[in-house]
Parts: C-alpha cells; sequence; structure tokens
C-alpha cells in the first residue's frame, strides 16, 4: 500500500531546484501522507510518526538515500518535509492525495461508532445501532427492553459479534460512548 502511495504523487511537479533534491519528492509526499493518515496534526507530529518506518517501509515509499556506514536508508529530516509542504503547490497534493484516497476506501480503515438509544422516553424501547460516524448511515441495528440482561451493552456487544462475524467490522475503528468501556463481568 506504501508503494501506492508513492505512485499517487507522479503528477505532483517537484518546486525544488534540481540540485537540491537530497530525497524524492514523491518520497518525501508520500511520508507527509503517511503521517497525516496516522492522525499526525502537524509537520513536527508527522516526522515522529515516520521515523519508526523499517527498511522494507522506507524502501516502499521511495526513499533511496542510504547511510554510508550502515548502508541503511535515511529518513529525511523534519526540515525536509516542512520546507516541501511550504514549496509544493498545495492544490495539486490534495488532488492527487484524494485520488488515492478514494481508489483505497475500501481498504482504509472506516470510522463506526456504536449508540443505543431509548424510544419515546423508553415507553417505546430501545434501539442499538451501528453506523458509519461521517454519515450517519446505519449497518446493523437490534432492539432492547432496558431490563437487566437486554439492555444496551450486552446487545450492544452480541450486534458487533453478528457484525464481526460477516467481516463488515475489518478495517473499521469503532467506538461507542462510556458506557461500553465496563468489563464484562463473569
Amino acid at each position: 500500500m506504501l508503494g501506492s502511495l508513492n505512485d499517487a504523487f507522479a503528477q505532483v511537479k517537484d518546486p525544488r531546484n534540481a540540485k537540491s533534491r537530497r530525497h524524492p519528492l514523491r518520497a518525501l509526499l508520500s511520508l507527509v501522507a503517511y503521517g497525516l493518515l496516522c492522525g499526525a496534526p502537524d509537520v513536527k507530529s508527522i516526522w515522529r510518526k515516520c521515523a519508526p518506518l523499517d527498511q522494507n517501509q522506507r524502501r516502499a515509499i521511495g526513499l533511496r538515500r542510504k547511510d554510508k556506514q550502515s548502508g541503511r536508508l535515511i529518513m529525511p529530516g523534519y526540515d525536509a518535509l516542512n520546507d516541501i509542504l511550504n514549496q509544493v503547490d498545495a492544490g495539486s497534493l490534495a488532488d492527487a492525495l484524494n485520488r488515492w484516497l478514494l481508489a483505497h476506501r475500501d481498504l482504509l480503515p472506516k470510522s463506526l461508532a456504536l449508540d443505543g438509544k431509548d424510544l419515546g422516553g423508553g415507553k417505546l424501547g430501545a434501539i442499538v445501532t451501528l453506523c458509519h460516524q461521517h454519515s450517519g448511515q446505519p449497518l446493523a441495528m437490534r432492539t432492547y427492553s432496558g431490563a437487566k440482561d437486554d439492555c444496551e451493552l450486552p446487545v450492544g456487544r452480541h450486534l458487533l459479534e453478528e457484525v464481526g462475524s460477516t467481516g463488515v467490522l475489518e478495517n473499521a475503528v469503532v467506538t461507542g460512548d462510556a458506557l461500553h468501556t465496563q468489563k464484562k463481568r463473569l
């Protein structure tokens, strides 16, 4: 997947002088995108997220410079990432990243939410819903009565087990409210 991220930036024009190109533009932009996809909010955080990449990952992302003594691929410094972000055309970078995200949307993590709601103040029962966080589109629902063994927590766990067996939860991050942090009592 890292190789395809590198390929996504093939059409982005390199704004740097040919003599000051220590690292390939595509590799630098791939590192920036990788950091952003890992949740980094700024360049320093991006740099920190990328530092632990192993040699195979660095190769896949397009890094080519090697340490003279060890022969290992060198990670660009913070300044290299910061400088390229200040020089590259932001619209071109965004377009390339958006095309990559669309092409790989089925492989990227999904954000799902699990939540229960009382209907009619509990008079009409209640429902637990597993839905997409960004759209609110439900994936699965189960009703519950609110009784001790038929309430949001056990019904929500059962719903996740059922849905999980279908593969829908693959590459998914599922969030729930504080109720779902309780440890199951045996």
